[in-house]
């Protein structure tokens, strides 16, 4: 038996919102009508879309059949005053479903969502309405102020426009609204599919946000925590000495699992780097200094009273993505993160994040709170609108993520299940998967989820909820328990193998 649809609307008043919304005429079907349509196949040309007309000023800036296997109809939007939106729906065998599929970093490109209309859903995606690159953030910035209309059309407003301008283009083109709509993202796309819940609950039936990019005010000044500390203590370290470290960690935490392979949960980790001093490794000896510095940045940023800011790497993590060196020793830190002190908080096209103390931290961190929390920082607990219209939602971050501190997501989802009645209550809609030495959104020694969209569509249509997610590193095959469960080795079989592990309470 099919479950009932998860939103509370029936699609008749979809369909009316869309149309008011969206304000779509010149929908006459170029060379057949939609009653003639096959499932799965266009009701009108490709090129007949440019004929589109918005009532809001949106405008379609191109469309074209692409002449690739398997061929794909792309549409390009311009809403304004300046999100662009780019739609990629399947010429044949469009499976009844729409896809929003999720930026990174600052976003600022358009890139078609091909890929994902190559799996046969109609697809769209969005540059936020601004352009740049995913690592630069001047864009919000200017000598008069920031710019607010673009710094709310990257949070919240392109991510709308895009699900509304995508489905309704989606409609124009195959004679029929999609059946069910996902969203898909890692990192910034995360941090959106998240904000889509929160903002915009009947947008989507389910939402699979991975890496998310949730606390946004808040990681990103915690980003810069590692190479303040080094310069502060006058301790640079190579990535060479940082490896040596890291195979330590791992020699000692790993076997906790019952298999030596990865750290499996990184807060059982106890592991103190000063036993590691006076010891060698190919560059040098490792200092009572490397210690302490390594020790700090597991620690995280903390006040000059020592109380918490923010999370720190967790033990085994790569050092490189925010404790990042040159061979010859230049720190290198997170462009982003520099981005973010440079255009958003400091204000200042000369500054340079050298300036910036342990001590003068915490204020930076406390501006960046108060200045972006509301907009950007996408940690609304209360998804009581997304869950009363019957959407769900998986969330997955990898616990060697060496950009997005894990932890912030564990803090997001325990939260979630406080507002929203306890873990069983929220399980029935929300799930939580860690994927044990995986790197941010995929890479690293672990195992990352092979087809977590899969498993939401099962989840959505056929109401069966995934208890766990298959990962996959190579041949090498994990369960990613649903949290707080861990992975535990059964003690017989192939230690790659998923079928000889198990779900445990803890290790």
């Amino acid at each position: 038996m099919r479950p009932s649809r998860p939103t509370a609307r029936s699609w008749t008043s979809v369909l009316a919102t869309l149309v008011v919304t969206a304000g779509l005429t010149g929908l006459a079907p170029a060379g057949r009508s939609a009653a003639a349509a096959r499932p799965g196949e266009p009701a009108r040309s490709c090129a007949g879309l440019a004929r589109l007309t918005f009532t809001d000023g949106t405008r379609v800036t191109s469309a074209e059949q692409t002449s690739t296997t398997p061929a794909i109809c792309r549409v390009t939007l311009r809403v304004p005053e300046s999100i662009n939106i780019a739609i990629s729906m399947p010429v044949h065998s469009w499976n009844g479903r729409f896809q929003g599929v999720g930026g990174g970093g600052f976003a600022g490109v358009l890139t078609p969502p091909d890929s994902a209309a190559k799996a046969g859903y109609a697809a769209a995606s969005t540059d936020t309405g601004h352009t740049g690159t995913p690592l630069t953030g001047d864009w919000a910035w200017s000598p008069t102020g920031m710019k607010w209309n673009q710094i709310k059309d990257f949070a919240y407003r392109s991510l709308h426009e895009l699900t509304i301008k995508g489905k309704a283009v989606t409609r124009a083109y195959y004679g029929r609204q999609p059946a069910y709509s996902y969203w898909n993202g890692c990192s910034t796309g995360g941090r959106q599919g998240l904000m889509e819940a929160q903002r915009h609950p009947r947008d989507y039936d389910g939402i699979l946000s991975a890496a998310p990019a949730i606390n946004w005010d808040r990681f990103h000044p915690a980003q810069l925590w590692p190479q303040v500390v080094m310069r502060e203590m006058g301790n640079v370290i190579s990535p060479c000495t940082f490896d040596a470290i890291n195979q330590a960690v791992t020699a000692a935490c790993d076997p906790a699992d019952g298999v030596t392979d990865q750290i499996m949960d990184p807060r059982n980790c106890r592991f103190d780097p000063s036993a590691l001093i006076g010891t060698k490794t190919p560059c040098g000896t490792i200092t009572a200094r490397d210690a302490a510095v390594v020790k700090r940045i597991w620690q995280g940023p903390r006040r000059k009273d020592g109380s918490f800011l923010w999370y720190g790497l967790t033990p085994g993590t790569k050092f490189a993505g925010l404790a990042g060196s040159t061979a010859d020793l230049e720190p290198t830190p997170f462009p982003i993160t520099v981005e973010w002190f440079k255009w958003w908080l400091a204000k200042d096209p000369a500054f340079d994040w050298r300036s910036v103390t342990t001590a003068g931290l915490p204020a930076y961190f406390d501006q960046s709170r108060a200045e972006y929390h509301d907009v950007l920082g996408t940690d609304d607990p209360n998804l009581r609108a997304y869950r009363d219209a019957g959407g769900k939602l998986i969330m997955w971050h990898g616990w060697a993520d060496q950009l997005i501190f894990p932890q912030g997501t564990i803090d997001y989802y325990q939260r979630v299940a406080a507002t929203m009645g306890g873990p069983h209550r929220t399980e029935r809609f929300a799930r939580l998967f860690m994927a044990p030495s995986v790197d941010h959104c995929a890479g690293g020694p672990g195992a990352a989820p092979a087809d977590p969209l899969a498993a939401l569509v099962t989840w959505v249509e056929k109401g069966k909820a995934p208890d766990t997610l298959l990962g996959r590193n190579g041949d090498m095959t994990r369960p990613l328990c649903r949290w707080p469960a861990v992975p535990r080795y059964t003690g017989h079989g192939a230690a790659n193998d998923a079928a000889n592990f198990r779900c445990a309470p803890k290790y």
